[in-house]
């Protein structure tokens, strides 16, 4: 279930970036190929972060691969983390941009504002696998399925569902606000610092296991604040050269 709904985000995604995509002169089609240049940014990075999340878990375990090959590479390789294919689509950027000979602020005017619509449609398969759930919780907790992930004999908050609200909010935030235009640099600092805040919030719920610590945070809390930071950054160079949007 988790990859339909990645492949239902991207299309849909790409359905409603069509109507931006007019006023910089793109079309569907062109739409369509960043799904698979794009898409294919977000698959590796996503996994090689996870990957590397896991690598204290390797380290200690590594004789368990000569034992189980395939069970110790799923467990290595076997899931994404946002961020990571966050950052594979920003480097996949300039490839896109070069195939449709386009530069990458106009691309980033069509593409950034439908990221967390497509990102909230991607939580609702995680919270179908039972990945990236949250912690036990009585009253606002819910049952998993037993074929998920997630334990099914405990209540664990629906942090995935959570995440789908907040990147909807963002993502009605960003498309009203970015109606007007506005400067590329500020597109891409507000999605980053909107989602940056509210994920690093969102992880105090998480109760998933193998999420990576670093200085006392969670992995994605250490890489919410490297975002928040950038993205100010981001604000600065735009004031300091500033540059028109259309």
């Amino acid at each position: 279930m988790y990859q339909v709904m990645g492949i239902i985000a991207l299309f849909v995604a790409a359905i409603v970036a069509n109507t931006r995509a007019k006023r910089y002169n793109m079309d569907f089609n062109d739409l369509l190929m960043g799904i698979v240049i794009l898409g294919a940014g977000l698959l590796v990075g996503g996994v090689f972060v996870y990957a590397l999340v896991q690598l204290p878990w390797v380290l200690e375990n590594s004789h368990l691969f000569s034992q189980h090959p395939l069970l110790f590479l799923r467990r290595v390789f076997g899931g994404m983390v946002f961020y990571g294919g966050l950052f594979g689509v920003m480097a996949a950027m300039p490839f896109y941009a070069k195939f449709l000979k386009r530069d990458i602020p106009t691309i980033l005017q069509v593409i950034v504002p439908v990221l967390p619509l497509a990102h909230a449609i991607m939580r609702i398969g995680c919270f179908f696998a039972g990945c990236c759930h949250g912690a036990p919780h009585e009253t606002l907790g819910v049952y998993f399925a037993e074929n998920s992930v997630a334990p099914s004999d405990v209540r664990l908050l629906p942090v995935q569902l959570y995440e789908t609200a907040m990147n909807m909010v963002i993502f009605a935030a960003i498309w009203l606000w970015s109606a007007k235009p506005r400067h590329h640099l500020h597109l891409v600092a507000f999605y980053g610092i909107t989602y940056a805040v509210g994920r690093f919030s969102l992880e105090f719920l998480r109760g998933d296991a193998h999420r990576g610590q670093l200085l006392g945070l969670s992995t994605s809390q250490f890489i919410s604040v490297l975002v928040f930071v950038i993205c100010i950054g981001l604000i600065v160079i735009s004031k300091i050269r500033p540059k028109p949007t259309e």
